[in-house]
């Protein structure tokens, strides 16, 4: 009896240790695949609201294009988002990650080359904070590559291509437009003054630039607004953000009284909003939305894989 029971417990641990080789050997196999393929995560702030799911949906599907067959993640570098998110258990972003754990997936899963590309506008706090993480991930996995694509203002050549871009669109061109930017108490915030310059030298149209956060103002806009001594005072209101969520649809456009909507008819303009559709209360439009918009930051995506060695 004992010597069946030995001979069993021999052929279960045989067993065990094959199949045990056997999983290896699929992950080695697996590992080696990643190993030669190019990884991407689009790290955006993130919004808690439904319209912008389909602005980055737009996003993602432009990065695909121009890199087919190529792993294409999701991090959103706002912890409370992320958490509102989760909690919430629905939608395209239940499971979202922060900027460090979908690198760390990425790296465990074998991928040894991973282009972070930033959807930020400007390179402030938040991008700093994912540009810094990549050096600290460079450092500590030094068999794997990470490089990192620009925001969508990081030049004067980048803010020259938005003005070309953003005054030529079909919603916006001839019009006069007011942008309202996010902005920082971060160093970079003078990229929505400088990139309101650009703007101020389109020939069709008038483009007013201002922030919620910092400066310019709203009291800025309307000051440049009334500058311009316009005979129509209707102006398009638009989001200068990569998606329309609580900023664009409060800050900007709710019914409060220090909201930019109510100051500017207040002032003695008429404001139209941009949606998604030629109805009321569709979903307001956000720069993610304007596939000319996004071609920017995949040529800066594309300057991020160049960079991989």
């Amino acid at each position: 009896m004992r010597s069946i029971l030995k001979s069993f417990m021999i052929f279960t641990i045989m067993v065990g240790m094959l199949a045990s080789c056997s999983k290896d050997d699929d992950n080695v196999v697996a590992v080696s695949k990643n190993a030669d393929k190019t990884a991407i995560v689009l790290a955006s702030f993130g919004s808690s609201y439904p319209g912008p799911e389909a602005t980055l949906m737009n996003i993602k599907e432009e990065v695909e294009k121009a890199n087919p067959e190529t792993t294409v993640r999701w991090a959103f570098t706002s912890y409370i988002i992320r958490n509102i998110l989760i909690k919430r258990g629905e939608g395209p972003f239940k499971d979202i990650d922060s900027p460090e754990v979908a690198l760390n997936n990425l790296i465990h899963e074998g991928y040894k080359k991973i282009v972070v590309q930033s959807l930020h506008l400007i390179p402030g706090l938040e991008y700093n904070e994912v540009k810094t993480l990549v050096e600290e991930m460079n450092v500590k996995y030094k068999d794997v590559q990470i490089t990192l694509g620009a925001p969508l203002m990081e030049t004067d050549t980048d803010m020259q291509e938005l003005v070309n871009v953003v005054s030529t669109l079909d919603d916006l061109k001839g019009k006069t437009v007011v942008m309202m930017g996010h902005g920082s108490h971060h160093e970079a915030n003078d990229r929505y003054t400088r990139v309101g310059e650009f703007f101020a030298q389109v020939k069709d149209g008038h483009f007013v630039v201002g922030t919620v956060e910092a400066a310019p103002t709203v009291e800025n806009v309307i000051a440049q607004l009334d500058a311009l001594n316009l005979k129509d005072k209707s102006i398009t209101l638009i989001p200068l953000m990569s998606v329309a969520g609580d900023h664009a649809s409060n800050d900007m456009a709710g019914d409060d009284k220090d909201s930019w909507l109510t100051k500017l008819t207040a002032a003695g303009y008429k404001v139209n909003l941009v949606r998604k559709a030629d109805v009321k209360d569709t979903p307001l439009k956000g720069l993610g939305d304007y596939d000319e918009v996004v071609a920017i930051w995949v040529k800066h995506l594309d300057a991020a894989v160049k960079a991989l060695k």
